[in-house]
């Protein structure tokens, strides 16, 4: 009886002892495997607003895979040599990986060159791969810029003014879609005008500036910042505003559309982009083999089929 009641005491204590021993013990590759990777984001403005969707899925990236976030933003808004510093210092604090939204492709080429070297640089909004990055998160920019310039036609008619806002400056994803709406608006008979923020003034006032000047029909925007600036001149404006077109698809601008402040958008999914560019880093890092990733998919959406299923998928990734 007593030899019994050992056995069941015993047996059940050296199995909890087993299981301590192998937990402790973990395979050094296993450990590995699983470690945090530190992800430097470097944005291109001076907060995170317009990125709250994508940093969201940002945030779930690093949860799921074990990475450890630092979204930096700049003091001066589309500063490429301030990004640039703020890349070098990442790098050289031990950052793994960084995800970059270039400001200008001229001045940040060989920095990502340099960088790529040393650790996996993930472009979003610009793709750099030709300077070593490895890999691009975002839309086929000259395929947007084409789409938003046809979407434009019908909205202003031949002869009309086109005014088109040029809101980063630099060389990179916005400037493609400008160059490729340009194109095509300019080929079936627009007058194109190009508004860009000059001498000290705020985007805010060149476009308001320009708006007066030009007296287009239509007003066109390549990101989400211009297009909610522009948005908020024209509803404070007094008479007949121009329609407004623009990429993005932040909650201000899905009100703005809703009010019918904004005519249409090219939208992607802004959380998806952020969980695959969180991903791709942390795959790169740890030298995990991937297909190349796939330009995001985008969508011309209006304010009449803004409900539709798989615009709402687009417009509020997060809470549908």
């Amino acid at each position: 009886m007593k030899r019994k009641v050992m056995l069941q005491l015993v047996v059940p204590l050296l199995s909890l002892c087993v299981l301590f021993l192998l937990l402790a013990m973990e395979p050094e590759q296993s450990r590995k495997g699983t470690a945090l990777v530190e992800v430097s984001v470097v944005l291109r403005q001076e907060d995170t607003t317009l990125w709250s969707t994508a940093r969201q899925g940002m945030e779930q990236a690093a949860a799921d895979l074990g990475a450890e976030l630092r979204l930096l933003t700049l003091e001066s808004a589309g500063s490429a040599e301030e990004q640039a510093d703020l890349l070098q210092r990442e790098v050289d604090g031990g950052a793994g990986a960084v995800v970059l939204v270039p400001a200008d492709t001229d001045v940040l080429g060989d920095v990502v060159q340099d960088l790529s070297a040393q650790v996996p640089v993930v472009t979003m909004e610009t793709d750099m791969e030709l300077w070593g990055a490895c890999a691009f998160v975002g839309m086929d920019n000259a395929a947007l810029g084409n789409a938003l310039g046809q979407a434009a036609l019908n909205g202003a008619l031949r002869g009309k003014t086109v005014l088109l806002i040029d809101s980063v400056g630099g060389r990179g994803g916005v400037q493609e879609r400008l160059e490729a709406a340009a194109s095509v608006l300019e080929a079936a008979g627009r007058t194109v005008r190009v508004c860009r923020a000059e001498n000290g003034e705020s985007l805010r006032e060149a476009v308001a500036a320009a708006v007066e000047r030009e007296a287009p029909a239509l007003v066109l925007a390549f990101e989400a910042g211009a297009l909610e600036t522009a948005a908020s001149v024209l509803e404070q404006m007094e008479g007949p505003a121009p329609l407004l077109y623009g990429s993005g698809a932040t909650n201000t601008i899905a009100y703005a559309l809703e009010q019918g402040w904004i005519t249409a958008i090219a939208a992607q999914n802004e959380f998806a982009a952020g969980y695959l560019a969180v991903e791709a880093a942390v795959e790169a890092w740890r030298k995990v083999p991937r297909t190349e990733v796939e330009p995001m998919e985008f969508s011309i959406v209006r304010k009449e089929n803004m409900y539709d299923p798989a615009n709402q998928k687009l417009l509020f990734p997060v809470t549908r």
